[in-house]
């Protein structure tokens, strides 16, 4: 199932690159899988990077917020809190490319950080969204 999961966004992030590029009429944007973080799979193309992150692998704040920065390249002076995290998703400086943050396994979120601590991230990331809709969060349970 996981691995079902990962070739469809991979492959979707690879289509929407695609679609991208034939409107400028360059090369089809070639897509990577990041490996080495545990609880999240990043994909990486040219214009958007995709962070899948498995809810029954995060198991604290701090690991969770250590994944988004390293998914998204994030500066040492990243303040790994909600705040912090909305400032770098809507600051184009900060994060250059368009982002997809999808996160399956919302139960066991919810189970390892607790209602309070995930519905703050699914606000921030909601947020976040709002503000530029190149951007795409999903949660499912």
């Amino acid at each position: 199932m996981k691995k079902l999961l990962l070739i469809a966004s991979a492959l979707l992030l690879c289509f929407g690159a695609t679609q991208a590029h034939a409107f400028r009429n360059a090369t089809p944007d070639r897509t990577i899988e990041r490996e080495g973080l545990y609880g999240a799979t990043v994909f990486e193309s040219k214009y958007k990077i995709q962070i899948l992150i498995q809810g029954r692998e995060i198991h604290s704040l701090k690991q969770l917020h250590a994944v988004v920065a390293d998914g998204l390249r994030l500066p040492n002076t990243y303040g790994a809190n909600f705040d912090a995290l909305y400032d770098v998703l809507t600051d184009p400086s900060a994060v250059t490319k368009n982002w997809d943050i999808t996160i399956i396994g919302g139960k066991n979120l919810y189970e390892n950080l607790g209602e309070q601590k995930t519905q703050a991230l699914i606000d921030t990331l909601n947020d976040a969204q709002e503000q530029n809709r190149m951007n795409t969060f999903m949660f499912w349970m």
